[in-house]
């Protein structure tokens, strides 16, 4: 009797480990810019918060990750377009806090604050409507038909472009602020907070039977304090 159920089991085991090496994949980006610190890092041994997070949720998810590298206005056209399964954004990036029809967003992964910034020293008004503003050509602005947006590649141009006067406000995350006002010796004043959120995965709804398994995975992360851990690594010093 014990040898007749053997093939069954064998079968059953064969089949098992099948399902589990054949686990689903995602296509992501999370460059946005290469200057985008300490969110993200392009350094293998020090990736940044992101390229240390989104990894290990993937991993708990047990979901295969390919990470592939575009520029943020690419990144738009590969996430409108089904080219990438997701990225990691805010909703408040967002007019309404909509992404879209074709998304949703996952759990919370840690807050991020983005501010209008200038020189310090400098005396500015209050914004004015359609006011020039130093944004970053393909990033999200929930507001952006209020003001002029003057883009440029990345936060480290930001900062240099304020630097050099080519504008008197930008648009700009506190850390990378920071980290870029330190880096390059610029006196940066961050005047006015213009979002407050969340990051969070921002799924394409194609995949978005995976979305139970990625907020499993995130809120085991959060209870373990892993993601603290994490987001702490790289901005202990800044704050």
């Amino acid at each position: 009797m014990r040898v007749a159920l053997l093939p069954n089991v064998l079968f059953i085991y064969l089949l098992s480990s099948v399902q589990a090496y054949a686990k689903e994949s995602l296509r992501y980006n999370l460059a946005a810019s290469e200057s985008w610190y300490p969110y993200y890092i392009p350094d293998k041994d020090k990736p940044g918060i992101l390229g240390e997070l989104i990894p290990l949720i993937l991993d708990k998810a047990n979901i295969h990750g390919i990470e592939l590298r575009f520029p943020p206005k690419r990144t738009i056209y590969a996430m409108d377009n089904g080219l990438l399964d997701f990225d990691v954004v805010s909703p408040v990036w967002f007019p309404g806090g909509d992404a879209g029809e074709q998304f949703v967003f996952s759990h919370k992964l840690f807050g991020i604050e983005e501010y209008y910034a200038s020189l310090d020293g400098t005396q500015l008004g209050p914004m004015v409507y359609k006011e020039e503003v130093g944004t970053i050509l393909g990033y999200y602005y929930f507001d952006d038909n209020t003001f002029t947006r003057i883009d440029f590649a990345s936060e480290k141009e930001l900062v240099l472009a304020l630097h050099k006067n080519r504008v008197e406000r930008i648009l700009i995350g506190d850390l990378p602020a920071k980290y870029w006002a330190n880096k390059l010796s610029v006196s940066i004043r961050l005047d006015q907070l213009h979002t407050k959120g969340e990051l969070k995965i921002r799924l394409n709804k194609s995949k978005i039977h995976l979305l139970p398994l990625l907020n499993k995975a995130i809120s085991e992360l959060q209870q373990s304090g892993k993601i603290n851990k994490v987001v702490s690594k790289y901005t202990v010093s800044q704050k």
